[in-house]
């Protein structure tokens, strides 16, 4: 089969979990949007979850490249660079938030897929790279380490990403790491930073 045919598939599997969840993922609902036969995605695709597990980790990888755009994108101030990167990071953890409860209740493997190495290595690069520029920037303390926060920040979202037991809490995974960065933010901001994310949906 070609490779325009698993990429056929696989937008049509990703149109399915954006806009109506795992649940409504299926073959035949991807084989029908993709104009293709059951057969065909089982070409491609060993089974449901393997096509839900790709199409999570590919939601990630392009959430990612979007935030990692923003960041780069010199036309803006880094303060509004930085304040457009946590409402489009929560707006999508908030859409995926869902999608990784509904899954895990079905025994999937869904959580680990956007944890798959090179996934890992693209966000902490780019987590690297905003605590980096937040430095820079006058906007944390000079008394903490680049590195060290780098990897505060990675534990507290990579941890989110694996921890399975959530589902039975009045909260979801968005509230979370709202509570998490608040807490590590009150603690690393200068005055400067204070101001800069005082209207940001982190203290909201």
């Amino acid at each position: 089969m070609s490779d325009s045919t698993k990429i056929r598939i696989m937008e049509a599997a990703l149109s399915i979990l954006r806009k109506q969840g795992a649940d409504s993922l299926t073959v035949d609902a991807a084989a029908d949007l993709a104009s293709v036969s059951r057969k065909t995605v089982y070409n491609h695709f060993s089974s449901r979850y393997a096509l839900i597990d790709e199409a999570a980790a590919q939601w990630m990888a392009s959430s990612i490249s979007a935030l990692e755009t923003v960041a780069q994108d010199e036309s803006l101030g880094f303060i509004d660079r930085l304040n457009t990167i946590v409402e489009r990071g929560f707006a999508e953890m908030r859409a995926a938030g869902m999608l990784i409860r509904n899954q895990q209740a079905k025994g999937t493997t869904l959580v680990q897929a956007p944890l798959r190495q090179n996934l890992r290595q693209k966000l902490r690069v780019f987590i690297q790279t905003v605590v980096s520029q937040a430095m820079d920037s006058g906007l944390v303390r000079q008394d903490f380490d680049a590195r060290r926060l780098t990897w505060v920040l990675i534990n507290i979202i990579e941890g989110l990403l694996i921890i399975d037991d959530l589902d039975d809490e009045p909260f979801a995974r968005f509230d979370i790491l709202r509570d998490s960065l608040r807490a590590v933010l009150s603690g690393i901001l200068t005055e400067e930073g204070a101001n800069a994310f005082k209207h940001s949906p982190i203290f909201q």
